[in-house]
């Protein structure tokens, strides 16, 4: 039985080194549940020729962007790990046009900020997570993550069978993704609403470095998985009846 919310459009974001084929399961779900969903492959994500020198957050934001100016009806822009950098830049660029801004373990970062100088601030040297796992091209301009390190920090909840396809699947990133700062204003970005999913398990982006960040940036609303840092695909129907729990929040409440 679908559910009766007024249909939204999830514009869902990849995380670093990842595709829209990480939201697949995702898009399955919502769409029998009334709404529509669109998982975006970022540029130079190894889906398309742009040269990783190019790549900023910005230039993921005005992609984004763009497949928003085609969509009619309440966008709800999901921003998944380093995807929140984009969620945030592309609602600087299109306050008018998102409803809600959802950070699903995500950086949420202030004005000016990227998410190396996050690290670099917040970063305690006995963490093991991605940030302490990534190697880089000679010219320094692709990061990557190998597949035993992105099972350990990604996908450690996941079906095991799962996880292999998802390593697998896993591309080079460009490092201006994570390198740009990024430019937000409060009268554009600050008034699209955000909604955060924390995720207790992660061993990526760890529970303190989430809960540092929805602290200094707050959010409408805070809700909480018991996932690691892909629920994408460990728990899939359980993200599923967030993402509806929030659109019935920000569009049924409304009616």
């Amino acid at each position: 039985m679908s559910d009766p919310i007024t249909g939204a459009t999830f514009v869902l974001i990849h995380g670093a080194w990842q595709g829209a084929w990480a939201w697949r399961r995702v898009v399955h779900l919502l769409e029998p549940r009334g709404h529509r969903a669109i998982a975006v492959d970022l540029p130079g994500n190894g889906h398309n020729r742009m040269p990783p020198g190019d790549v900023t957050t910005m230039v993921y934001a005005e992609h984004v962007a763009a497949l928003i100016d085609e969509v009619e009806g309440p966008v709800i822009v999901v921003g998944h790990s380093m995807g929140g950098t984009v969620a945030a830049q592309v609602s600087e660029l299109r306050p008018d046009r998102i409803t809600v801004a959802v950070y699903l373990c995500a950086f949420l970062l202030p004005d000016g900020e990227s998410v190396l100088d996050f690290y670099a601030r917040a970063w305690d040297d006995t963490m093991t997570g991605a940030h302490a796992r990534v190697t880089y091209s000679e010219d320094g301009l692709l990061s990557m993550i190998d597949p035993d390190s992105a099972r350990v920090v990604f996908y450690a909840l996941a079906d095991p069978e799962a996880s292999k396809i998802a390593v697998r699947l896993l591309t080079p990133q460009p490092e201006g993704g994570r390198r740009s700062k990024l430019k937000l204003s409060e009268s554009n970005f600050g008034r699209v609403p955000r909604v955060y999913i924390e995720t207790l398990q992660d061993a990526s982006v760890f529970h303190e470095l989430q809960q540092r960040m929805y602290t200094e940036t707050p959010c409408a609303h805070l809700f909480t998985l018991n996932t690691d840092h892909a629920p994408q695909l460990s728990a899939p129907d359980t993200l599923v009846n967030r993402l509806c729990n929030i659109a019935r929040l920000y569009e049924l409440g409304r009616a």
